[in-house]
């Protein structure tokens, strides 16, 4: 009965990033679960498709709160999912670029729904841990970011400091890498697979944590429905890998040779060093948080098992 309340209760969700890789696994995911969703888009182009399958699309920039604030009083909850677009070497100002925007959307959308009492869902990611090693990486770890995690943890901390001084209703979902036809699994793995260019980076000894995106987009209703306000979930499977074999998993799914290794410093200085420093970071991360409070179960428990999809998908 608790659930089904609850499924009721946030019946309508606005989803920021609707077209793009993970934002669009999690619109259909709610879609198939019976919710009614508004889809936040770049571009009216870009949204054509989305509205052709029947969810309600608006269009809005990151950067400019007035295109999408408004959307919240018409929804009862928000999952921000968005993020500036990027292309080309990964540096510096590119990641500024990228955390500005994130900044600007989620401190807009945590202040109307806190105004209007809605639910907000923030979309982290387990670079905020940064590296640890071999040890093993819960909830509980503090942040130690990566460069590519330092926005989200900022974020997720400005969030906790809003529900402890105002009451905002919010859940951080935290995704591993994910695995699909698509973000850099598509770019740094099987583009580069495909033009002969994979490489291990550095030793390889550093570990991954995955997830799936059907899996990922599981965990986001789940993390709608049934978390508590305040709930952060680690969303990653049941086997953390070194960087080393989860290459191998990739060329052998792909029936390609074993391929050999790249220096952090050289591959830096071709896609961008905080890129890379994230890339070469370690992170060994549970998902047993998820497992008892959400009721989440990655269909997809080991990374040879989501690859066989996705590279489907890609070709």
């Amino acid at each position: 009965m608790e659930q089904i309340n609850e499924e009721r209760r946030f019946r309508r969700v606005l989803v920021t990033g609707a077209t793009g890789f993970v934002g669009g696994a999690v619109v259909q995911r709610l879609k198939a679960g019976g919710h009614d969703v508004i889809g936040l888009v770049r571009t009216r182009e870009s949204g054509k498709a989305l509205e052709a399958s029947g969810v309600r699309i608006a269009v809005g920039d990151m950067l400019e709160p007035g295109t999408f604030v408004p959307l919240v009083s018409q929804v009862d909850a928000v999952i921000h999912a968005a993020q500036i677009p990027t292309v080309g070497r990964f540096g510096a100002a590119k990641l500024k670029a990228v955390q500005t925007g994130d900044r600007v959307m989620t401190g807009a959308l945590a202040a109307e729904c806190l105004a209007r009492k809605r639910r907000l869902i923030y979309t982290s990611g387990v670079f905020s841990y940064g590296d640890c090693g071999e040890r093993w990486v819960d909830e509980e770890t503090p942040f130690n970011p990566s460069p590519l995690g330092t926005g989200h943890a900022s974020e997720v901390i400005r969030l906790r400091e809003l529900k402890a001084s105002q009451g905002l209703d919010y859940v951080v979902v935290s995704a591993g890498f994910v695995i699909g036809p698509g973000g850099l699994f598509k770019s740094s793995f099987y583009d580069q697979a495909k033009q002969k260019r994979l490489r291990v980076i550095g030793g390889g000894a550093n570990y991954w944590s995955c997830v799936q995106l059907d899996d990922l987009a599981a965990a986001y209703a789940a993390a709608l429905e049934r978390a508590p306000s305040g709930g952060e979930y680690n969303i990653v499977d049941d086997a953390p890998l070194p960087l080393r074999e989860l290459v191998d998993e990739v060329t052998r799914a792909l029936k390609l040779a074993r391929v050999g290794h790249i220096s952090p410093w050289i591959l830096g200085l071709i896609i961008g060093g905080p890129l890379v420093k994230s890339l070469v970071a370690s992170f060994r991360v549970r998902n047993a948080k998820a497992r008892a409070e959400l009721g989440w179960t990655p269909r997809f428990g080991h990374v040879r098992d989501a690859l066989p999809s996705a590279l489907a998908a890609l070709a």
